[in-house]
């Protein structure tokens, strides 16, 4: 029984706000590593949105704006704390969250989405 509940995976979804002023190949260099994040051991990544610079509602560390990111994803729910751990460890990430989404069929049916090329 705690080995099939070890193989079910689940839908997350992670936002993430980086500082703002970052230059593109830190932004491009930062998404092959959240993606290289996700993907290890067993994990893949669904859906990338990028919203790009948004204003925050309250500053952060001295910023009035986040460069967001939000990455749908499927994962094993014991690797969480595990990126949300080495998520914490960048300087260049403002905020962060993970949650678990209850329907991952509705996920970007109703905005247009903007790609990052890498």
């Amino acid at each position: 029984m705690l080995v099939e509940k070890e193989k079910q995976v689940r839908n997350y979804e992670l936002m993430v706000a980086l500082k703002p002023l970052l230059p593109d190949d830190l932004r491009k260099s930062l998404h092959k590593d959240f993606t290289k994040l996700i993907s290890q051991d067993g994990g893949e990544v669904v859906d990338v949105d990028v919203w790009g610079k948004r204003y925050l509602a309250y500053k952060i560390d001295g910023h009035n704006e986040g460069y967001y990111i939000v990455y749908n994803f499927i994962n094993h729910p014991g690797n969480i704390n595990e990126m949300k751990r080495q998520l914490q460890l960048r300087q260049e990430i403002l905020r962060f969250m993970i949650i678990e989404v209850d329907r991952p069929q509705d996920i970007g049916k109703r905005i247009k989405k903007k790609e990052i090329e890498i």
